[in-house]
């Protein structure tokens, strides 16, 4: 059952048997292989909107920021209703220290989809084999907001 839910199955996605594979070595954690898939899949289905969410997931995982923006804005301004890609990009923008940009795109993504604020349900976390709940969108985004709030004008855009 799992190898069918991780596109190993004999049923492939519509971005073709490379976003299959993509998929399940993301999962896996095998970014650089998921990398490869998820561009073969891009270059056979360029209308394939989530091949290209999953390159820019993957190029964010792999520590190429910069890559992994350009790439999220590329999916958003294809898709500029995908609210987890609003958030995916806060948390990239969160990560390189752009907070006045992550600040916008959490309060976005959550305006969007309310659940994004959430965090992850349990469900998830128990697949995903994470024991500990994560801090949320939400929570990230008061804080956020806490600290510019604290740190006055001058320095807006200077968080930790």
């Amino acid at each position: 059952v799992w190898a069918l839910y991780k596109g190993a199955g004999p049923k492939t996605h519509p971005g073709g048997p490379a976003f299959s594979r993509a998929v399940g070595l993301y999962t896996d954690g095998k970014y650089e292989e998921a990398l490869r898939d998820y561009e073969t899949s891009i270059r056979e289905y360029p209308g394939f909107i989530h091949a290209q969410r999953g390159r820019a997931r993957t190029l964010m995982q792999l520590g190429r920021d910069r890559e992994a923006l350009e790439a999220f804005n590329e999916v958003l301004e294809r898709d500029p209703g995908s609210a987890v890609s609003f958030a995916n990009r806060g948390i990239l923008q969160d990560r390189m220290g752009l907070y006045p940009q992550a600040i916008a795109d959490y309060d976005r993504a959550i305006k969007m989809d309310p659940r994004l604020g959430e965090g992850l349900d349990w469900f998830t976390r128990l697949l995903q084999n994470r024991n500990e709940k994560p801090q949320t969108l939400t929570d990230r985004l008061k804080s956020l907001r806490q600290h510019q709030r604290d740190a006055g004008p001058s320095v807006r855009g200077v968080l930790p």
